[in-house]
């Protein structure tokens, strides 16, 4: 080995095994995305993140290659992988899907996520339209909990999958936060909650629905300047 050269030592990799470092590496670099940590449009060096992230190089690629298939990173011409830039057509086309798929998920899910669960989320969300201020990082942490609840309770894991990637994608995209949409958005994660509660799966899928739909509409106007 070159001494001037540093490794993760060996017994990582046998500790966890390579499926389990891939994975977290896989983990860590989508919230190196996410985080705009690694931007998009930069590329991917694979030396330096392995270094950074501990592991060898060998479940690295592995991460590396699963985001390229979820399209999280794209490989140029010069076979160098790249974060990928998401347009706004992929956003309102994953936005169409995410509608879709996440109102038929709020339906199933009505009626089987426990009432403490979401009078607890109901509270919380409640506050935040009172007293929170915009930008504040509880907004999109209540967000991704009820979110994750829709997809937990909807009795379809190969759902709940597809909607965590759609919106891993959905975060991707380089669009400054809506942060004035903060009130309007407890206001639908309420009507949201309150469906998923009284069990009315026709309500919880339309509110669902109407949410995203609410998004998407929301993101055109601030793009044409009418927001």
């Amino acid at each position: 080995m070159n001494p001037g050269h540093e490794e993760p030592a060996p017994s990582q990799e046998l500790d966890g095994g390579n499926r389990g470092l891939a994975n977290q590496a896989y983990d860590a670099l989508v919230d190196l995305i996410l985080s705009r940590e690694l931007k998009q449009g930069e590329q991917v060096q694979e030396r330096a993140l392995a270094l950074r992230l501990g592991v060898s190089r060998t479940p690295l690629r592995e991460a590396m290659h699963r985001l390229e298939g979820e399209q999280m990173l794209e490989r140029k011409s010069n076979n160098r992988l790249f974060v990928r830039q998401v347009t706004l057509q992929d956003l309102m086309e994953t936005l169409h899907i995410r509608r879709l798929l996440e109102g038929d998920a709020a339906g199933r899910a009505a009626g089987k996520v426990p009432a403490e669960t979401l009078a607890n989320l109901r509270e919380r969300v409640q506050s935040l339209m009172e007293e929170g201020q915009p930008g504040d990082p509880l907004h999109q942490q209540l967000d991704a909990e009820l979110h994750g609840l829709i997809s937990e309770y909807c009795g379809n894991e190969l759902m709940a999958g597809m909607i965590a990637k759609l919106r891993q994608k959905t975060r991707m995209f380089s669009l400054k936060r809506l942060e004035n949409r903060m009130v309007p958005v407890c206001g639908e994660h309420l009507a949201m909650l309150d469906a998923l509660a009284r069990g009315d799966a026709q309500a919880a899928s339309g509110e669902t629905m109407r949410h995203i739909e609410n998004i998407r509409q929301s993101i055109i106007d601030k793009l044409s300047g009418t927001y």
